[in-house]
């Protein structure tokens, strides 16, 4: 058991050093400017209406946005909260102490990955081998460089911690207590605040207990197991129900806008789910839906054919996790394929794994029919095999681990440069905002009149204004400068005419020095 334990500490250790070789480049980023949206919205909320919302994680939050005329904004996933306004209240708008704790987030998504992994597939080259090819993917390296995708990073870590802690007592033959059944809901809770991926947990832990259940003799032993077993996944669906009811519903539902309204159709899914597995699998323009189908057949006949439960359930994965984002147009890629790459990494390594335990076996029935008189005698000749079968494991095992490694430096050569720049629109606003010295009078109406298009979303500086300045009774507004009217002068108290270099006041309450 010790020794099972030190070897599990060291694969972890390896996996983290893997994972930081790639991540500690993220510590030169800044705020992507959708992040200052993300910031400035979870700012104000306030720190108490924040926490409540996510414990009443159904709702979707009216934030009263201190503009001076009208802005609907509403926290929409109040689990971010508990990440920004922390570093904001300690350390403001320097970018470091962020990328810091984002990558910290996932560092420790890592021990928690291949302690689920360890304990679904009970190998530990199988859970290092996911892990490895789970931990850092180019393709997804959004998670580790861009801000903005904290929710998608805190959603993993959550789920993972949720499943994890599920399967640990249930692999252990018992079935989760009172309290134990309230931190497992609480892990999900949070997934869901974070983001709304979370919802198949509910499902994919029902699969599970199918999966692991032996057949009932009758209709009493079913409804011991449910009641034993099934229950808490059941009670995860239920407050899955009111969540969706709850962020669907209404004027302010993140489904009312149309980035984020689901288009149900075979087309759609279909599509998503093709671009889902191609990046995934680094399979360019390779995978089409016929191909897709295929693929998903293959795994499934594979799973049940080796009548293995780890590879089932990881078979329901890949077709069930991606189903929030399936109906999603324009179609996600990158970080939010996070979850999903659980199970392509799983199936990956547990098959890598069959097909060494394969050739072993076969290279060690080779050597068995050497003549007798080439060994001393029988028993020496089955200590032989056994020594062979397992350094072989052991070096093609870190073969395989030298190959994803190999490629993934390959490919993040060849895509991942562009992230590096991350903070390059941002940093510029925020200094030229701090150059200007101004702490605005208590209650004052600022007017921010941009000389030209910044950002994409005008509204990321007002976000930034509302930061740097740290007073909630400001009200500010925005507008391109050619849309100033003389009737606008009389209703504020500052007027700003604002570019990303430079910044002049060009009214101010304050007498001029």
């Amino acid at each position: 058991m010790y020794r099972r334990t030190i070897f599990d500490a060291a694969c972890v250790a390896v996996l983290i050093a893997y994972f930081l070789h790639f991540a500690l480049p993220a510590l030169r980023g800044g705020f992507r400017q959708d992040e200052m949206m993300n910031m400035g919205i979870c700012w104000k909320a306030g720190a108490l209406k924040s926490l409540f919302a996510n414990v009443v994680f159904w709702k979707a939050f009216y934030v009263p946005a201190g503009a001076l005329y009208d802005l609907q904004l509403y926290l929409y996933r109040p689990g971010g909260a508990l990440y920004y306004l922390p570093l904001y209240h300690v350390f403001g708008l320097d970018p470091l102490p962020y990328r810091i704790v984002q990558i910290s987030i996932l560092v420790a998504a890592i021990p928690l990955a291949y302690y689920l992994s360890r304990r679904l597939a009970s190998s530990p080259p199988v859970a290092f081998l996911a892990v490895l090819a789970l931990c850092y993917h180019p393709r997804l390296a959004g998670l580790v460089f861009v801000g903005a995708f904290i929710y998608d990073v805190l959603c993993g870590f959550f789920y993972f911690a949720a499943l994890a802690y599920y399967v640990n007592i249930r692999e252990k033959e018992l079935s989760l207590r009172p309290l134990q059944l309230f931190g497992f809901l609480a892990l999900y809770v949070m997934a869901l605040n974070c983001k709304e991926m979370a919802i198949t947990l509910p499902a994919i832990v029902l699969i599970y207990e199918l999966l692991k259940s032996p057949s009932w003799p009758d209709w009493k032993a079913f409804v011991r197991w449910v009641r034993s077993y099934a229950a808490p996944s059941l009670i995860a669906g239920l407050l899955t129900v009111f969540y969706v009811y709850g962020k669907t519903r209404g004027s302010g539902s993140l489904a009312s806008l149309d980035p984020y309204r689901p288009k149900y159709s075979w087309h759609n899914f279909a599509a998503s789910n093709t671009q889902f597995v191609s990046e995934l699998l680094f399979a360019g323009d390779a995978i089409t839906a016929i191909t897709l189908l295929i693929l998903w057949a293959s795994v499934f006949i594979y799973a049940f054919m080796r009548r293995d439960r780890t590879l089932q359930l990881m078979a329901f994965w890949i077709v069930i996790v991606p189903l929030p984002l399936a109906f999603i147009v324009p179609i996600r890629s990158g970080a939010p394929l996070y979850l999903l790459l659980f199970g392509w990494a799983m199936i990956f390594a547990k098959m890598a794994c069959d097909l060494i335990t394969v050739i072993s076996k076969f290279a060690v029935s080779i050597g068995q029919r050497v003549p007798a008189a080439v060994a001393r005698d029988a028993v020496f000749g089955n200590s032989l095999s056994k020594v062979f079968d397992r350094s072989f494991r052991i070096i093609a095992t870190l073969l395989v681990a030298f190959a994803i490694a190999t490629y993934t430096q390959l490919e993040n050569q060849r895509l991942g440069v562009h992230y590096l720049n991350i903070g390059a629109e941002t940093a510029p606003v925020i200094q030229t905002f701090r150059s200007l010295g101004l702490r605005p009078i208590q209650g004052s109406r600022i007017l921010l009149l941009l000389k030209h298009k910044i950002f994409e979303n005008k509204w990321n500086v007002f976000f930034i204004a509302c930061l740097v300045w740290n007073d909630h009774s400001l009200r500010i507004w925005v507008q391109n400068a050619n849309e100033f009217t003389p009737e606008q002068r009389v209703n504020v108290d500052y007027v700003i005419l604002f570019s990303e270099f430079h910044a002049d006041i060009i009214q101010s309450p304050e007498p001029s020095t």
